[in-house]
């Protein structure tokens, strides 16, 4: 079955999810860089695999893939 074009996938959901809480992270991080970085990376996991969106495999750093591992595991520790 073809999704509509306004219809988000689980993997869209999860990034969505995961954007919400590094977005969260920069009130209680110190370091002022590791804050930019943080809603750098939540707002490109916002257009995540949309049609004009990012993709995860090339839109992405190194830096900000490890980012993005760290912060899953952190988030999945809270829950």
């Amino acid at each position: 079955m073809a999704m509509n074009f306004f219809e988000i996938t689980p993997r869209q959901q999860e990034a969505t999810s995961l954007g919400e809480y590094m977005t969260r992270l920069t009130y209680r991080v110190k370091d002022n860089e590791l804050a930019v970085d943080l809603m750098r990376v939540a707002e490109k996991l916002a257009d995540l695999d949309a049609l004009f969106g990012t993709r995860y495999e090339r839109d992405f750093t190194a830096k900000e893939h490890a980012l993005v591992v760290s912060c899953q595991k952190m988030q999945a520790r809270e829950q």
